[in-house]
């Protein structure tokens, strides 16, 4: 974690660009935690710690502008297919772990998968239920499931 120090001067002629300089930091960054403080004397001013880590990763997206289908009638021919040839690389997988499938991925999942078809593992980020420790276990099996039936 990074830490920051802003200054907020309280005079009209600084105030507003002082302001304007904090929010764009505060845009840029992931905010964690703040620390405030009134400092009085000569010239007040507003003293502020800013706890914060570098905007997210490629590899992190918000779970709402991920993909996901929930029905098999969302499917094409075509991606259900894909569907089923996801589902039996689950099945064999989940049977080399001695886990059940859904420990795998959720048929949800994979039919996100084989609606969107990512082709490099930034792009299966974007599907519902797939995260950086998901991507990393199973991420190039299933990138490899793609190519073999496109």
């Amino acid at each position: 974690m990074k830490v920051k120090v802003f200054q907020l001067r309280l005079t009209n002629d600084n105030l507003q660009s002082d302001q304007d300089i904090l929010n764009n930091f505060l845009n840029s960054v992931t905010v964690k935690k703040t620390a405030t403080e009134l400092i009085q004397g000569q010239s007040n001013c507003w003293s502020i710690l800013v706890f914060y880590e570098d905007h997210k990763s490629e590899m992190q997206v918000l779970a709402s502008d991920k993909n996901m289908v929930q029905d098999n009638s969302d499917l094409s021919g075509d991606e259900k297919a894909i569907f089923e040839t996801l589902k039996q690389w689950r099945q064999d997988k989940a049977a080399e772990l001695s886990v059940a499938n859904y420990m795998i991925c959720h048929n949800s999942e994979l039919m996100s998968v084989a609606k969107v078809k990512p082709q490099t593992l930034p792009d299966l980020i974007k599907i519902k239920g797939f995260g950086e420790q998901k991507i990393s276990r199973y991420g190039d099996d299933i990138l490899a499931v793609l190519n073999s039936v496109s």
